[in-house]
């Protein structure tokens, strides 16, 4: 395999960073990312079979595994400043949804995607940052500009997903994100979204099914191409790092090839008649 021709960012050498939903997929290459960075990482995730297997051997990775939507936050993020009281810098990459339509949807499984998706993100940067910004609000001078949080969303926080618990959640992820980030601006915290199109996170992608998913989907996305999990990971670290970024904030970031360009319900033939015909 090729290597890996990302950015490593030197600013974020030796500092710490929370990474949630790390055990697979997005989070776990965002966390190996940290870690290639030369980054502290406490890593969370509720399935500590798979955080351990893949992150438990390395020194600058703290594993802690939590179920997000059950936890005490306040607690959690207690726990975690016990022994890096320094944190300024977050990824909420964990997510879920149910498989429940909307007239399928019960109360339950609407409370857990929103929990999940929407209440650990604005809750748990609300308990990790209290210190720095109740330092700040004690001193004459902002802190340093030095922190950043990155929300990883959805295309669907603005397109339909036939699945209204999922797509709400992401849509209010997005603007909690601009909330965010003109609040926390004064204190030097920057806050964006990453809205990921398709990417290829399943654990087995190369079985039938999968490849029959995105042999459908391939045509629709502009590059010609499903994404990849280096792909979220590369522009994660980009958004962290204030040598790379530091002027931006409030901002949603699109990585889809494409995909959203277009009118999702046109067909790619009639899309390149259409271009013929100009």
């Amino acid at each position: 395999m090729a290597p890996d021709p990302g950015p490593l960012p030197v600013d974020l050498a030796q500092r710490t960073v929370v990474v949630t939903g790390a055990a697979r997929g997005i989070g776990l290459t965002i966390t190996q990312r940290l870690l290639r960075c030369r980054s502290r990482v406490i890593a969370i995730d509720k399935d500590g079979d798979a955080l351990h297997t893949m992150l438990g051997g390395d020194r600058s990775c703290r594993c802690i595994v939590e179920d997000l939507a059950e936890c005490d936050l306040a607690q959690l993020a207690k726990d975690i400043l016990h022994q890096d009281p320094d944190v300024q810098l977050i990824v909420h990459n964990a997510g879920m949804t149910t498989r429940h339509g909307f007239s399928e949807l019960d109360e339950r499984s609407f409370d857990a995607v929103h929990r999940t998706n929407l209440r650990t993100p604005l809750f748990l940067t609300k308990y990790l940052l209290r210190p720095l910004l109740e330092g700040a609000s004690t001193t004459r001078h902002a802190v340093p500009r030095t922190g950043s949080v990155v929300l990883i969303s959805s295309l669907h926080d603005s397109h339909n997903s036939g699945r209204p618990q999922y797509s709400t959640s992401k849509a209010a992820l997005t603007m909690l994100a601009s909330e965010l980030a003109e609040e926390l601006g004064p204190f030097g915290i920057r806050v964006n979204v990453i809205s990921p199109g398709a990417i290829r996170t399943h654990p087995e992608p190369d079985t039938p099914e999968q490849v029959a998913k995105y042999q459908r989907l391939i045509p629709r996305i502009p590059l010609r191409r499903a994404g990849s999990p280096e792909d979220v990971a590369r522009l994660a670290v980009i958004l962290l790092s204030d040598s790379h970024s530091g002027y931006l904030t409030g901002e949603t970031i699109r990585l889809d090839g494409g995909l959203s360009l277009p009118s999702w319900a046109s067909p790619p033939e009639a899309r390149r008649a259409g271009w013929q015909d100009t």
